[in-house]
């Protein structure tokens, strides 16, 4: 009988030994799923030249819109730069990027052929311009390998506004137009490494 009890008791323990094992065994198989990756970004490019602006010393003209031609620079997805003309004081693109980009947004602008100084509506111009991507990464979305989006969270991206701001008597706009004006003017420049 007790031959018999040591028989049981083996077999116990060993049965006892395998169920232990099995469950352990089940731990490895389910591992964490793999955390997706960025594989692109959609960049949502806009740019609005408001006709006025108020500020605390008064309302201002746009000094972009008295130019007889506006165009908009920007880099494409194949790493190209594309330009568009600018209607109606604004202008958007999306472009997906698949690789890095080091871009940017410029203004090409042609200076007014016949500017007559009594008929402007405004005493002063400034020039003022609103773009995006913002530096909030407004604009700009995270495509996954998954094919989720996400908005606003990625951290890899440099955005910079280097326009710098302008006030101008309406008096001097041609002064202004015939020596100190500018055709190209940088806007927006953007940065980022997939």
């Amino acid at each position: 009988m007790k031959k018999i009890l040591m028989t049981i008791a083996a077999v116990l323990c060993c049965a006892m030994t395998t169920t232990v094992f099995t469950s352990c065994g089940g731990d490895d198989d389910s591992s964490t799923p793999a955390q997706p990756k960025i594989v692109a970004y959609q960049v949502d490019y806009s740019l609005e030249f408001p006709k006025e602006t108020t500020q605390s010393t008064g309302v201002f003209g746009n000094v972009y819109l008295l130019c007889d031609k506006i165009e908009v620079g920007y880099i494409d997805e194949n790493g190209l730069e594309q330009r568009e003309v600018v209607n109606n004081g604004k202008w958007s693109k999306s472009v997906t990027y698949k690789n890095s980009l080091d871009g940017y947004l410029k203004i090409y602008l042609t200076k007014p052929s016949n500017l007559d100084i009594e008929s402007l509506p405004y005493d002063r111009y400034t020039n003022s311009v609103t773009s995006t991507p913002t530096a909030m990464l407004q604009g700009i979305t995270a495509i996954y390998n998954n094919g989720t989006k996400e908005s606003g969270t990625v951290s890899n991206i440099n955005i910079g506004q280097p326009t710098s701001s302008i006030a101008i008597a309406a008096s001097k706009l041609q002064a202004y137009f015939d020596s100190v004006f500018r055709t190209e003017v940088s806007v927006l420049s953007i940065k980022f490494q997939l």
